[in-house]
């Protein structure tokens, strides 16, 4: 029933778009979109951290959009792209080249629906990120940032000056079902087909803002995955300045629902204190100070208490540490983790800055056996560097270092891991 929803309604909106608001419909504008992104990555021991492991990878990754954006009218959007990203393996050489798959992006119709309650309808493939990504922010987490979108049809509504209330449907197969595919390689997006509906509200009173929601995933068995599950998620989000120039923002959520026949419990939160110095110090930008906490799931008991990152498995603390949660559980399954950390933001004129970042990272439970092997909740050290730049108008592009230093979580004899991630992007 959601993807036959989803269907009708992006058919609904299209047939419609050229109908309304005819007599104030302007000149057709188009606008070309092209975006080339070149990354080289390096790593070695991430995902085992074992030395003898021989998991020392390098690669670039290289990434192509080709889009077009048409204003069919003064209230209709329509907007496509497609996309191809590819690796070319220096080490391990074993690694065969491939040209990948040219997909669909983003195909959407874009209708804003004025008048006292004015709302705009998003139907098709689109990106949605809400709040700081804590709980929406990727709909294909299995192909990393090669693609983020959801299949959705997405409602927003103005319901007051500065009060805004989205709702959105969503479905994802396991790879790429809904729309053509050039070249198909099965590329994973999610380990199991997943259904998801979203109320979200976004406020400010005063300097204060507030957002709200309630999201519900459902999960179907596959032959790897035989367990169908369930995830209600309700939480709240705050942001206010505090004794200025702080600015305090924390945001929590519960979890309920089912893993086949288990209960689920859990919960996540995250709070940060940001500081704008404001040239009140040379360099110095923002400094932050923050907490992480994701509930991890009791061994003994029947419940599943772990934090289900729903649709926020994205390199959001670290693009590294995301592949070493991968032997837990699966990449970028942010879960069973606390973190308190610190960041210095830098600022080196227009057209430079950087960020510095510690991190010390535990676990709610630990997890004795194979790996991660260790008998205590010390996760470990994770210290990040980051340095933007800006070329011209349209080309920029970053530098990333990170380390991490394992700690008792881990088998005894750990080894520490460098990763490093160069970026180049061009936009047109």
């Amino acid at each position: 029933m959601l993807r036959k929803a989803m269907i009708c309604g992006f058919i609904a909106a299209a047939v419609l778009s050229p109908l309304v608001r005819a007599e104030e419909k302007p000149a057709p504008r188009l606008k070309l979109i092209f975006v080339e992104r070149f990354r080289f990555e390096a790593w070695d021991n991430a995902v085992n951290l074992d030395d003898a492991a021989g998991d020392n990878f390098g690669y670039t990754r290289n990434r192509t959009t080709l889009g077009l954006r048409w204003l069919a009218a003064k209230n209709i959007e329509i907007l496509g792209k497609v996309t191809n990203e590819f690796r070319v393996y220096l080490a391990p050489k074993d690694r065969a080249f491939n040209g990948h798959e040219l997909f669909f992006d983003n195909l959407t119709v874009k209708w804003t629906i004025p008048g006292r309650l004015p709302f705009t309808i998003t139907a098709g493939r689109q990106d949605i990120n809400l709040g700081e990504g804590f709980v929406i922010a990727d709909g294909t987490p299995g192909d990393g940032s090669r693609s983020y979108y959801f299949n959705a049809l997405r409602v927003d509504a103005d319901i007051h000056k500065n009060h805004k209330l989205i709702f959105f449907l969503h479905a994802q197969e396991t790879t790429d079902r809904y729309l053509p595919v050039i070249n198909e390689r099965s590329q994973a997006l999610a380990e199991q087909p997943e259904k998801g509906m979203a109320l979200y509200y976004a406020g400010t009173f005063g300097k204060t803002k507030i957002d709200a929601y309630a999201i519900r995933k459902t999960t179907d068995e596959t032959e790897l995955w035989p367990v169908a599950g369930r995830v209600d998620t309700y939480g709240l989000r705050a942001q206010a300045p505090i004794l200025r120039p702080f600015m305090l923002t924390a945001e929590g959520a519960v979890q309920t629902g089912a893993s086949g026949d288990a209960g689920r419990s859990a919960f996540g939160g995250i709070v940060h204190l940001d500081y704008e110095i404001g040239g009140a110090l040379p360099l110095l930008k923002t400094v932050v100070f923050g907490g992480i906490f994701l509930s991890g799931d009791r061994p003994g008991t029947e419940k599943i208490e772990g934090w289900d990152p729903i649709f926020s498995r994205w390199p959001k603390w670290s693009e590294s540490y995301i592949y070493t949660l991968t032997r837990e559980s699966r990449q970028s399954y942010w879960s069973n983790l606390t973190s308190l950390y610190g960041s210095l933001s830098l600022d080196f004129g227009s057209r430079c800055d950087g960020l510095l970042m510690f991190q010390r990272m535990g676990a709610i439970e630990a997890q004795p056996g194979a790996f991660p092997g260790g008998t205590g909740r010390a996760r470990g050290s994770l210290l990040k560097g980051r340095l933007n730049y800006k070329i011209s108008k349209f080309l920029t592009g970053r530098v990333i270092w990170e380390h991490f230093i394992p700690g008792s979580f881990y088998f005894p004899g750990a080894a520490s891991y460098n990763w490093l991630q160069f970026e180049m992007i061009f936009r047109y």
